[in-house]
């Protein structure tokens, strides 16, 4: 297994193995200035990935019409309390480019998971997100994951750090296409937080500007 830290104070730390039919790589960040819900926000807005995500060609939330994995009807949907949507996806690279359709699951604001459901790269891929609260006491947000309380309260949680988990799990279907999609994919998982972090903080200055 292989182990990366990537720059900043507060270092991304990548780590990779492998199981006997598949790929994961993953990477753990903690955060710090920005509240669990912005960073969900952010990895949520699927359809905006093209904008700022690397590696990523395209990317659109796809007509509920269209929904392969699961019922497509609302109760379905919001059952468990969780959000459901499916998105087209396209990633290239130089060694190869793939376009694919990931079923994503959402529970505000601590996870993002998304499942390929259909691929011709790959025979699954899955990616998750996880922002759990530095301090581990998620009471100091309300059920939409924003700072509870006065201004100081709410700088406290922000300050407070978010522990950022990004993994990615896959299998690649053509076992000749396997090692060169895992160097790039060891990449990948040591970047994305730190481009989705960039993210958050440039919205929020944008948004600090129009007022």
């Amino acid at each position: 297994a292989g182990r990366r830290s990537g720059a900043g104070t507060a270092r991304a730390r990548g780590t990779a193995s492998r199981a006997a039919r598949g790929t994961r790589f993953s990477a753990r960040k903690i955060v710090k200035g920005l509240t669990r819900r912005a960073l969900y926000d952010v990895v949520r807005d699927v359809g905006a990935y093209c904008e700022f995500v690397p590696f990523c060609k395209g990317s659109r939330v796809t007509p509920r019409e269209t929904w392969r994995a699961r019922a497509r009807d609302e109760d379905a949907e919001t059952a468990d309390g969780r959000e459901y949507f499916e998105a087209d996806l396209e990633i290239g690279f130089t060694v190869f480019n793939e376009k694919y359709t990931s079923a994503v699951t959402c529970e505000a604001p601590r996870m993002v998971q998304a499942r390929s459901v259909k691929s011709g790269l790959f025979e699954n891929m899955t990616t998750t997100w996880r922002f759990t609260p530095l301090d581990g006491d998620e009471d100091e947000e309300d059920e939409d994951g924003c700072a509870k309380g006065d201004d100081a309260k709410a700088r406290e949680v922000t300050d407070g750090g978010v522990i950022v988990d990004f993994e990615i799990d896959f299998q690649v279907r053509d076992p000749m296409h396997a090692a060169a999609v895992s160097m790039v994919f060891d990449d990948v998982a040591n970047s994305q937080i730190n481009a989705f972090e960039k993210r958050c903080k440039q919205l929020a200055l944008n948004a600090a500007r129009k007022t």
